[in-house]
C-alpha cells in the first residue's frame, strides 16, 4: 500500500494505519477481484470499499437495506470531503432522476442504493449506460436463505450485478458460518473470490446467561441497567413486552426510549436520534432497531427473551462495546421462552396443507384483481394458523410463480373536494398549521382535478412535499370531517392477482427445500437453547459455531468461565 494512500486514511478517515484485514481485502478489490468480506462489528467493513472508492474511475454501488441510515452515512462521508448519495423510497422521482444524471456525469463516487430499487427494471436500465467501478453488497447474509435475515430483494442482485455490466463485486457481512458463506458466493456469482474472515472474537464482551421467571426479569433487567454506567440496548420479543417495560423504567427514573414496528415513522425516529444523542441512556426495543447502528460506547445489551438463532444473538450482543472498552451481553431465560420462538418458527414455515388452502382460497374469488387481507384468509380457510404464516405462504406462492403482488409503492387513496378549490383554500384556517400544510401539498400538487374526484399515490405526496404519512391521514381525516373534501384511504390489505390456476394438490413447490428451511432453523433454535444450558466456555460456544476455531477452552470473562 502506497505512502499516499495511507495519508489519505489519516486525513480523510482519521486512521493512523488500517485494521486487521482491511489492507488485503483493498488491495484486492483495487485489482479487480471479486471478494467476501467477513468482520467483527465495529471491525471497519466500510473502509473496505469506501476507499477503493476514491481510486477508481466510475462510481461505486453500495447496496444496503438500511434505508433509515443512509443519509447519515452520506453526510458523514460528505463531511469527509468524499462524493456520496443515495437514492431510496424517501426521495421523490424528479429527484431520483436529478441523482442519476448526477452520477452518470460523475459526480459522485458512491451512490447508496435501497435493494428493493432493482425490481424496478427502468431503474436497472438507467444504471446500464453508466461507468460502475464496483458493486459493494453490505449486510451480505441477507442473500442467504439459510440464514437469519434473509431478504428476498436481495435475490435480485445477481441479475442486476449482470445487467449493469458485471463490475466486481464485494460482499460484507459481521455475521455468516461457513454455510452461510458458501451461500452468499453462490447468490451472488462471485467470481474466485478473495475471501477474507478476520474471525469473530470480541474481547471486550462478557457473555452471561440468568434463568429467570417473568417478574424476575424485569428486576433483573432494572438492576443491570443501574449498575452498569453508560447506554443499554434491551432487546424484546414483542411490542407490547416493549412497552411494557419501558413504562416500568421510567417510573423508576431511568430515562429511556423505545422502538418497534409498531411505532410511527417519526416516533422511532425521534427515539432513535435522542439515543444516539446520548440524550437517553436506554433503548427498549424490538429487533427491528439496530441493523447498522453505529454507536460505539454501548456497554449493556440485554436480551429479556430467547433468541431464535446463534446469528442474531450475535450480532445484537455485538452492538455493545464498539469502541473495545469492556461491556457487557446478557441473556435472560425462562422455559416459556421458548413457545414464542416456536410461534414465529411456526409462522414463517407454514406447512403444505395451509400453503394448498390459502391457494385454494385465492382461486376461489373473483375477478382480475384479489383484494383481502390476512385476517379474511385466515377466516376463509380450515386450518388455524398465525397471522404470519398466511404471509409465508403467500409468498411461497409468489416464488412459485402462482400469484404476483405489487412489491413496491402504497395503494392509490382517493380524494375529492365538496366545494370549488378556491372555496375550499378560504376554509381551511392557517391557525391548523399541519392541516393547513397538508392542504396546500395536495392543492399545489394536483390543482383543480381535486375538483372532479382523483385517485393519487400517498407515497408519491409525502415524498414530493416533504410530509409524514401519518400527518397526511390525519389532516385529510379531519378535513373530511369538517365537511370540505371527501378522503378514501388506500387498501391496506393485500392486491393479488393470479397468475397460474391448478387444483391445490397440482401445485409444484419445492416442499422438500421448505421442510429442509423448517428443519434447519427448528435445529438453530435448539442450538439457541443449548447456549443457555451450557457449562463450557460461551465465547467458546459462539465462536466455533461461526466457524472460528481459533479460541482457547476458557475466555474467563462469561459467567461459566468465571
Amino acid at each position: 500500500m502506497s505512502i499516499e494512500t495511507k495519508i489519505f486514511l489519516k486525513e480523510t478517515f482519521g486512521h493512523v494505519d488500517f485494521r486487521r484485514g482491511q489492507q488485503e481485502a483493498i488491495e484486492a478489490i483495487l485489482a479487480g477481484k471479486d471478494a467476501l468480506v467477513v468482520m467483527p462489528t465495529g471491525a471497519g467493513k466500510s473502509l473496505c470499499y469506501q476507499l477503493p472508492a476514491m481510486y477508481m474511475s466510475g462510481v461505486t454501488i453500495v447496496v444496503s437495506p438500511l434505508i433509515a441510515l443512509m443519509k447519515d452515512q452520506v453526510d458523514d462521508l460528505t463531511d469527509r470531503g468524499l462524493s456520496a448519495t443515495f437514492i431510496n423510497s424517501s426521495i421523490s422521482s424528479s429527484e431520483i432522476n436529478n441523482r442519476l444524471s448526477d452520477v452518470a456525469r460523475g459526480k459522485y463516487k458512491l451512490l447508496y442504493i435501497a435493494p428493493e430499487r432493482f425490481y424496478d427494471k427502468n431503474f436497472v436500465s438507467a444504471l446500464r449506460g453508466m461507468n460502475v467501478s464496483l458493486f459493494a453488497v453490505d449486510e451480505a447474509h441477507c442473500i442467504s436463505e439459510w440464514g437469519h435475515d434473509f431478504r428476498p430483494s436481495y435475490l435480485r442482485l445477481k441479475e442486476a450485478i449482470e445487467a449493469i455490466g458485471r463490475p466486481p463485486v464485494v460482499a460484507l457481512t459481521a455475521t455468516a458460518t461457513p454455510d452461510v458463506r458458501d451461500d452468499i458466493v453462490r447468490a451472488l456469482n462471485l467470481d474466485n473470490p478473495f475471501i477474507l474472515v478476520t474471525g469473530f472474537d470480541r474481547p471486550n464482551l462478557n457473555y452471561g446467561v440468568f434463568r429467570a421467571s417473568p417478574t424476575d426479569k424485569i428486576e433483573k433487567v432494572l438492576s443491570l441497567v443501574q449498575k452498569v454506567a453508560g447506554p443499554a440496548i434491551v432487546y424484546a420479543g414483542t411490542r407490547d413486552a416493549v412497552d411494557n417495560l419501558r413504562e416500568i423504567l421510567e417510573v423508576n427514573d431511568v430515562s429511556v426510549v423505545s422502538y418497534h414496528a409498531g411505532m410511527d415513522k417519526d416516533e422511532r425516529e425521534e427515539s432513535q436520534r435522542r439515543f444516539m444523542k446520548d440524550e437517553v441512556r436506554v433503548m427498549v426495543a424490538t429487533n427491528a432497531f439496530g441493523l447498522g447502528i453505529d454507536k460505539s460506547n454501548i456497554r449493556l445489551v440485554v436480551h429479556l427473551d430467547l433468541p431464535g438463532t446463534i446469528e442474531s444473538y450475535y450480532q445484537e450482543a455485538g452492538r455493545a462495546g464498539r469502541d473495545g472498552l469492556p461491556s457487557y451481553a446478557v441473556l435472560l431465560y425462562h422455559p416459556s421462552d421458548r413457545y414464542l420462538r416456536e410461534f414465529f418458527l411456526e409462522g414463517e414455515n407454514p406447512s403444505p396443507e395451509l400453503i394448498k388452502e390459502v391457494y385454494k382460497f385465492l382461486t376461489f374469488q373473483s375477478g382480475d384483481v384479489i383484494h383481502t387481507t390476512y385476517n379474511e384468509i385466515l377466516n376463509g380457510i380450515s386450518l388455524k394458523a398465525p397471522e404470519l404464516a398466511i404471509g409465508t405462504a403467500m409468498k411461497a406462492l409468489e416464488h412459485g410463480g402462482y400469484i404476483s403482488r405489487p412489491r413496491e409503492g402504497a395503494r392509490e387513496a382517493r380524494v375529492q373536494l365538496l366545494f370549488s378549490l378556491e372555496e375550499v383554500d378560504k376554509k381551511v384556517s392557517p391557525k391548523a398549521k399541519v392541516q393547513r400544510n397538508v392542504w396546500e401539498a395536495l392543492r399545489d400538487m394536483y390543482g383543480k382535478k381535486l375538483e372532479q374526484g382523483l385517485r393519487f399515490s400517498p407515497e408519491e405526496l409525502v415524498r414530493a412535499k416533504d410530509l409524514s404519512r401519518d400527518s397526511l391521514s390525519r389532516s385529510l381525516k379531519a378535513l373530511t370531517d369538517k365537511g370540505f373534501l371527501v378522503y378514501e384511504p388506500p387498501f391496506r390489505g393485500q392486491e393479488i392477482y393470479l397468475k397460474t390456476v391448478v387444483g391445490p394438490s397440482e401445485l409444484k413447490l419445492d416442499w422438500t427445500a421448505l421442510k429442509e428451511k423448517r428443519r434447519r432453523e427448528e435445529k438453530k433454535l435448539n442450538l439457541m437453547e443449548g447456549y443457555v444450558f451450557m457449562l463450557g466456555c460461551r465465547r467458546n460456544f459462539i465462536l466455533r459455531y461461526l466457524g472460528d476455531t481459533a479460541t482457547a477452552d476458557r475466555c474467563q470473562a462469561c459467567d461459566n468461565c468465571l
